[in-house]
């Protein structure tokens, strides 16, 4: 299948779609990552791809994503973003996407508690990769947001447990609408989770359930993707390429790597459709 250069959504990006020098790295910091996954009801596409701004500057990807089996009805999905502000934020996203497979169990009715012990341990695991460097945990600073996905069996439903500390996102798409699923922030205000990141603010987790209901689509992006979806024109192309049915890993990857003149972020989406 031919897929042609990247779509334009709006004015043209100011950089060069090719990737330009090799970034001076001592740990392997791939240009982009793809991953895809299925389980009963439910279909998983996953890929985090550098961000122009850093191909040009020769900058590592900052983004970090996983996917792990827990149980046999259990999944974890988690994506992470490093701080451009920190130099090692790049090894933080992916040291926090690595500890995510340390959970082993649903949430249950005392999720909150839950999800700050297990933020407690992400963050644990950051400090000790900055350790490792030399350095402080803030040099590693990232957000992180991850999804226990539960498959419902004998009639339960299927059900989503979101936890996060920072601007990730998670939305729904159901019925051509995205709806975040966390606190809308409103227009013209800056959210004050852009400022909150792993190691430091572990205890400062933003929690959410859902039940995926068929039809639906749940994504869990990085600002890299949710800062253009903030426009209509984004929003609407992205629903339309997504609320049918889901797209080759290919296809999945070339729809998100859409070129818009300002969002030059790098770019991380897990999308799961709910059958």
């Amino acid at each position: 299948m031919y897929l042609p250069e990247p779509q334009i959504i709006g004015r043209p990006s100011r950089f060069k779609i090719e990737p330009g020098e090799l970034p001076q790295l001592d740990t392997a910091c791939p240009d982009t990552v793809l991953d895809a996954a299925q389980a009963p009801g439910l279909v998983i596409r996953a890929a985090s791809a550098r961000g122009d701004a850093h191909r040009y500057n020769a900058q590592p990807r900052q983004d970090a994503m996983g996917l792990w089996r827990i149980s046999e009805r259990i999944l974890l999905a988690c994506v992470a973003d490093g701080l451009g502000s920190a130099e090692l934020s790049h090894l933080g996203a992916m040291a926090a996407c690595d500890a995510a497979r340390g959970l082993r169990r649903r949430p249950d009715e005392q999720f909150k508690e839950m999800a700050e012990r297990y933020f407690s341990r992400i963050a644990e695991a950051i400090e000790e990769a900055a350790a490792v460097r030399g350095v402080g945990g803030g040099e590693l600073a990232t957000t992180f947001l991850a999804a226990v996905l539960e498959v419902g069996s004998h009639g339960s439903p299927h059900k989503a447990w979101l936890m996060r500390v920072g601007d990730c996102e998670a939305m729904v798409l159901r019925n051509g609408e995205w709806t975040s699923c966390f606190f809308a922030v409103p227009e013209g205000e800056v959210s004050s989770s852009a400022t909150l990141a792993l190691p430091g603010h572990a205890d400062q987790v933003e929690i959410y359930e859902t039940p995926l209901e068929p039809g639906d689509v749940l994504l869990l992006c990085t600002d890299g993707l949710s800062k253009p979806m903030r426009g209509e024109e984004v929003r609407t192309q992205l629903a339309g390429w997504w609320g049918e049915h889901p797209p080759s890993m290919a296809e999945f990857l070339w729809q998100l790597s859409f070129r818009a003149r300002t969002h030059d972020d790098d770019r991380t989406a897990i999308c799961v459709w709910r059958a």
